[in-house]
């Protein structure tokens, strides 16, 4: 017969060995280094295409731009494969989190909502949004002009710009597409009144469909630092992306990779 005192023992032995698996399995995954990735000899890479930071060739999937040859430039260096993996903009923040990926040198806007989950390394170039709509078009003087039920305005997803769109139109409806180029096309099919995108897939836009103009007076919004990311714990990796973003700037690969490609904000560059 078990006495009560044995029985104790037994629950405290398996109640220790819940806590301790409990424990285990909701400890945070071991921060990544860039020893691990030189001993790999290879750098996932997350992308978003977006022409000019990023360029995806239709007929090869090879991505080159700005962004990609200064990756292949480090990878070069350290003497390891890019291996990029393509993501959206509302799931590249999921790619590093699950580690699928090792950074993200998507053109994204370095926010604090979004530094919360992940980590930023040095801005590169400033953005912000600017809005289009058809010649012609007088409704939109200013941004107030947008808070209206009967407008419709064309954003992308996950972007910084549908956030700002959300937050000063909430009255507006809004139709959500998955690129900057398709929210552009919104505005020339007629779907939306007007379109909201950042200001590099505005003035291309602007400078190929002569059908279009920009509105609320042509000004750009609510400026944002583009950088890139990485996994939140991952120090090691956004210690050494920041010391070779600082060596691509002084020795003028980057302002060079901008130049080669065209990039508009080769101007508005971050240092």
């Amino acid at each position: 017969m078990i006495s009560s005192v044995e029985r104790i023992c037994r629950l405290l032995s398996i109640l220790f060995v819940v806590v301790a698996v409990a424990a285990f399995t909701s400890a945070p995954a071991a921060a990544k280094t860039m020893a691990d990735i030189t001993k790999a000899k290879v750098f996932n890479i997350g992308v978003v295409p977006w022409n000019p930071d990023v360029i995806k060739d239709p007929n090869t999937g090879e991505y080159t731009g700005v962004f990609p040859d200064a990756a292949k430039f480090i990878c070069e260096t350290i003497k390891v494969k890019c291996v990029f993996k393509e993501f959206a903009w509302a799931t590249f923040i999921a790619g590093l989190q699950s580690r699928q990926i090792d950074i993200s040198i998507a053109s994204t806007y370095s926010k604090m909502s979004r530094a919360l989950v992940v980590n930023f390394a040095r801005p590169i170039y400033m953005m912000g949004y600017k809005a289009v709509a058809k010649k012609g078009e007088t409704r939109f003087n200013s941004v107030e002009d947008l808070n209206n039920s009967d407008i419709t305005i064309g954003v992308t997803q996950g972007t910084g710009e549908h956030e700002w769109a959300q937050k000063m139109a909430p009255k507006a409806k809004l139709n959500v597409v998955k690129t900057e180029e398709a929210n552009m096309l919104q505005i020339v099919t007629g779907k939306v009144d007007i379109a909201i995108g950042d200001s590099g897939a505005a003035n291309r836009a602007l400078a190929t469909q002569s059908g279009i103009e920009a509105t609320l007076g042509g000004r750009i919004y609510s400026k944002n630092m583009v950088a890139w990311a990485v996994n939140k714990q991952d120090l090691d990796i956004l210690i050494f992306i920041n010391t070779a973003l600082n060596q691509l700037i002084a020795n003028g690969k980057l302002l060079e990779l901008a130049k080669k490609y065209k990039a508009p904000w080769m101007n508005d560059l971050a240092f």
